[in-house]
């Protein structure tokens, strides 16, 4: 027995998900704000020194917050060491000093590293919620060390100070930086955060608690008036250099190029881009390709990053999807020769606009996105979505609605459905339907359960989608137990079940699987599973097409993962392997025969210094068939690098890159001087070694890149 979700019974399915969600909405309105603290922020005659010093006049006139409550390890309890907050503001920035009090300051714990690049240091964070909606925030943090991190790359100051009791920060945010409303009188969410890595202790400002949404437990800023970003108008231009030497051939190249953001309004931005940095100076990692299903790969490019959460579905930020949808990937536009965007945010409206002219292989194609959604209740929002692409040959559309509803603070219902349309035909079993339900508080009982339907016609030119004719239901059901003392710290289970189906609703697998997590008070991790079932797969045509393959194979096994953050020396290690039996792909990907994979993937950093570290990451995979035993594939990617920080701006790396089944590999040795955001010269040595058809070819490649952001 299975359950057949045709297309008439998926509708009936996917109705009965829609007033299920509807009547629980109805059914359990959301709790009662909590009354949060405020903090009322005074202007300054004189703006303080940003050098991480308390001694300056602004601050000894204003009353300091404190009174931090525990986030981790015990949630609500009164914050272990004190932490003081100052803050004031003039006509171009607002400003925050902090002092954080430790009793064993010689157990801060702060690495010098690139901007953005540590994790679990001693730090204190500002996150602000400009447009007080409870659903947005800019965060900007900062370590011991002095060391920047923030969730948007923007400019501001700041210095840090380690003293005698603990140690002292100071931040001065440009309003420039920041997105707001132009009501003449301001009120932010606002909320400040310290960790202390020797006692693994989260803090926050306000009582966070872990079953509601961080964002809904912000305190409130108030007394900012009258403050405007001025003339916000930033102009990014870089060149780069490379000069190529493979396999016998030269290839110098010179490229230039510019990006450009204007703040229309404090909550409207233009973003344009020409010709973008063409220069990747860091080498990609090697990966097998073992299956015929694309990879999705993040995008790093500034232009394209900055303001990418106006550009997501709804669906993108829930759990257990195994169909990985995006209606837009950046990564299309891989060539753009003149690209703009227009993101914002006003009256409970998010909105994103995006036209792009990507240069291709034979001519070029147009690029047109248009997402807007809105917030309703306290934490939901209903939108549309369209993309657009329009080439030499075809033309494709997509148009979209989703949706997000969180109610009794712990239940989400969240779904996506989209029809594309191509100019080539094929505008029949178009649709792409993904709808989740999920009740995941931090202790208690868990439950999701969702309905995934990717139709034959659905092609996403401007978007990615791993798979079609392919739909699936799923439910999971767990519980979890939270400690506060002994060695666990956390402790959960759950049980998931899954029928899947073509599109037309013929089965072509099933899957149980039992999942334990373990989270302990010494940082240690790790979480084991065992599965079984049996799938069918697809298999490429000669066309090049994804079809089912027919026959039903076994699929069972297990996988153990651990991880170890410890600070010092010895940084972290980590260690993840799985087993299993299933189908083996030949290397055409036409055909599945059974077999087994073992996998085994094992990491470890070591910093003897807080500004130098030695990193190793290695995997290996191995694939024999069943019926012979025979090894068909056996491969180890491997990489290794050192990283030394000799100043904050300063910084050398070595890098090696390979994998030992084709004797591939690429080293990379890169000098850089990092001097605000964005703001880079890099000096880069690559070697390459390369199998292209049967021939191994050698080059290596020199690349100079100067980029500098003038702000206006």
């Amino acid at each position: 027995m299975y359950l057949n979700l045709d297309k008439k019974n998926y509708k009936n399915v996917l109705t009965f998900f829609c007033l299920t969600g509807i009547v629980l909405l109805i059914s359990f309105p959301s709790s009662a704000q909590q009354q949060n603290k405020i903090l009322n922020v005074q202007k300054l005659d004189s703006p303080p020194k940003i050098d991480g010093r308390l001694d300056d006049d602004a601050w000894k006139i204003i009353q300091p917050v404190g009174d931090f409550v525990q986030y981790d390890p015990v949630n609500g309890a009164r914050a272990s060491e004190e932490t003081l907050v100052w803050a004031g503001y003039d006509d171009r920035y607002i400003y925050f000093a902090f002092l954080m009090k430790d009793s064993q300051p010689e157990k801060i714990w702060a690495e010098l590293t690139p901007r953005n690049e540590y994790e679990n240091n001693d730090s204190i964070t500002v996150i602000l919620d400009t447009y007080h909606d409870g659903r947005t925030s800019i965060s900007f943090t900062l370590n011991p060390k002095g060391v920047q991190q923030n969730s948007v790359e923007t400019i501001w100051k700041s210095e840090a100070r380690i003293n005698s009791d603990g140690w002292s920060a100071e931040m001065a945010i440009p309003f420039k930086s920041l997105r707001f409303s132009s009501a003449s009188e301001q009120i932010w969410g606002i909320n400040f955060m310290r960790y202390i890595h020797r006692l693994n202790e989260t803090d926050y400002w306000t009582e966070v608690k872990r079953d509601l949404p961080k964002l809904q437990q912000m305190g409130e800023l108030r007394g900012l008036v009258g403050i405007k970003p001025g003339h916000n108008l930033e102009i990014f231009p870089y060149a780069g250099l490379r000069s190529t030497r493979w396999a016998g051939e030269k290839d110098d190249k010179l490229a230039v190029g510019a990006d450009l953001k204007y703040g229309i309004k404090p909550n409207l931005y233009l973003d344009v881009t020409a010709s973008p940095d063409f220069s990747q100076i860091e080498s990609d990692p090697f990966i097998y390709q073992l299956s015929p299903y694309e990879r999705y790969f993040s995008e790093r490019r500034p232009f394209f990053t900055e303001g990418s959460q106006y550009f997501r579905l709804a669906t993108e930020n829930g759990y257990d999807l195994s169909t990985e949808a995006r209606v837009f990937y950046s990564r299309r536009i891989s060539d753009p020769r003149f690209a703009a965007k227009i993101t914002g945010k006003t009256g409970g409206y998010s909105f994103g606009l995006l036209g792009a002219l990507n240069k291709e292989e034979y001519g070029s194609a147009e690029f047109g996105v248009v997402r807007i959604t809105k917030d309703i209740f306290k934490n939901s929002q209903v939108g549309i979505y369209y993309t657009g692409v329009g080439g030499e040959t075809s033309t494709n559309h997509n148009v979209a609605v989703d949706y997000s509803f969180n109610f009794k603070e712990i239940y989400y219902l969240r779904g996506s459905h989209l029809f594309a349309f191509n100019s080539q035909g094929g505008n029949n079993n178009n649709g792409l339907h993904l709808v989740q339900f999920n009740r995941e508080p931090d202790t208690g009982w868990q439950f999701n359960a969702g309905l995934e339907r990717v139709e034959d016609n659905v092609k996403l030119q401007a978007g990615y989608l791993d798979r079609v004719d392919f739909q699936s239901f799923h439910s999971m059901i767990g519980y979890a137990w939270r400690f506060n003392r002994g060695t666990i710290q956390r402790v959960s289970w759950d049980l998931t079940g899954t029928i899947s189906q073509d599109s037309h609703g013929h089965k072509v697998g099933d899957q149980l699987e039992l999942m334990m997590f373990w989270n302990l008070f010494n940082r240690i991790d790790f979480h084991y599973g065992f599965f079984t079932g049996k799938d069918q797969y697809q298999v490429l045509t000669s066309s090049q097409e994804l079809v089912w393959n027919g026959s039903f194979l076994k699929n069972y096994g297990g996988h153990f993962d651990f991880g170890w953050e410890r600070g010092g020396f010895l940084k972290e290690i980590g260690l993840e392997s799985r087993w299993e039996k299933r189908g083996i792909y030949n290397e055409e990907f036409t055909a599945v025969s059974p077999g087994t994979e073992f996998s085994l993937e094992g990491s470890l950093s070591l910093r003897p210094r807080s500004n130098l570290e030695f990193s190793f990451e290695a995997d290996w995979i191995n694939q024999k068939l069943s019926d012979s035993g025979q090894t068909v594939f056996e491969g180890l990617t491997y990489e290794t690098s050192i990283h030394y920080q000799v100043t904050r701006e300063l910084f050398l790396t070595a890098r090696l890159l390979g994998e030992t089944r084709e004797d591939q590999y690429n080293f990379d040795f890169l000098i850089g001087y990092y001097f605000g955001a964005g703001n880079l010269i890099q000096l880069s040595f690559k070697q390459s070694q390369r199998k292209e058809f049967l021939v191994t070819e050698k080059g290596h490649s020199f690349t100079f890149k100067l980029s500098y952001l003038f702000r206006l």
